[in-house]
């Protein structure tokens, strides 16, 4: 049974730590390891309720715990099970074994109290700011930290190359209200991000989500698209052709502008100049009062 690299990071974490870890030190410790010692990080992380947190390695705990590599014990602890074994990597571990040991001794609100020092921004969103920080002055800095433009913009953003924490870290530090989803068949094979599960990750940070297909190219003209002339030649199509019979997507474009102030524009492309997207953010421009010229991030 196959596993990725950042699943397998998750299994010697716990195996290094005597074999059972809180779930709340687990995505804490590992959220410091890679920040510390991983130069390509194996996850990415969002500020979210109780600091840091990674929906993807939530996502692969699960998928371990269902193939029996891991399970919850009563009291909330992940503990390694026998089947993990041949997935287990001894100089992994005792590398894991002087971090938890030397590096990070700390568990639990002390762990939490440490990263919260360390990374303020991780804490901007924190439940648990007063249990941790219970003097209004320690709090400081996490609210400093936190995103908080607040002036009209317009985004666009894609997905491709990224993971859904990093796409979402993404629109939280540019203080995103919406996110508009322009995708004609907003499937992917990508975890995270076919619309319904885009909307429920989106709705976890407090962003909102529409889906706006009107707005999206057919996909059988995204056909053979292999040089920066071929899409050039796709958006002049979109953009004599269908652009001028989408005004009402356009217009609700503009009233979602004015209602949220700060949206994005999404579909996978990395690139905005390889993405339709581009091309809607230039119209609402030109056709919408007060809009401002699109920021790709």
């Amino acid at each position: 049974m196959m596993l990725y690299k950042r699943q397998k990071l998750l299994l010697d974490l716990v195996h290094a730590a005597g074999g059972e870890l809180a779930a709340t030190d687990l995505q804490k410790l590992l959220f410091l390891y890679i920040q510390q010692c991983e130069q390509e990080p194996s996850f990415r992380f969002v500020p979210y309720r109780y600091g840091c947190f990674s929906f993807q390695s939530y996502a692969d705990r699960s998928l371990l715990a269902q193939r029996g590599f891991i399970h919850e014990a009563i009291d909330g602890h992940w503990k390694i099970t026998p089947k993990a074994k041949p997935y287990l990597d001894a100089k992994k571990k005792a590398t894991l074994e002087h971090f938890l040991k030397r590096v990070v001794p700390e568990r639990g609100d002390a762990l939490v109290r440490r990263i919260y020092r360390l990374y303020p921004y991780y804490a901007c969103r924190s439940e648990i700011m007063d249990r941790v920080f219970p003097n209004p002055v320690d709090q400081e800095s996490i609210y400093a930290a936190a995103p908080t433009a607040a002036d009209k913009a317009l985004f666009t953003i894609g997905y491709e190359g990224d993971s859904i924490d990093g796409y979402l870290d993404r629109l939280i530090r540019n203080n995103v209200r919406l996110l508009c989803d322009v995708r004609r068949n907003p499937l992917s094979r990508k975890a995270g991000f076919s619309s319904k599960q885009l909307e429920s990750y989106c709705g976890k940070v407090g962003i909102e989500y529409r889906h706006l297909p009107e707005l999206g190219i057919p996909g059988h003209r995204r056909q053979e698209l292999n040089t920066r002339a071929d899409y050039d030649a796709l958006f002049a199509i979109y953009r004599r052709e269908d652009l001028p019979t989408m005004r009402p997507a356009i217009k609700e474009l503009g009233r979602l502008f004015e209602e949220f102030g700060r949206i994005a524009l999404t579909c996978f492309e990395k690139e905005h100049e390889c993405c339709h997207r581009h091309c809607v953010a230039d119209e609402m421009k030109r056709l919408i009062k007060g809009c401002p010229a699109p920021e790709h991030i």
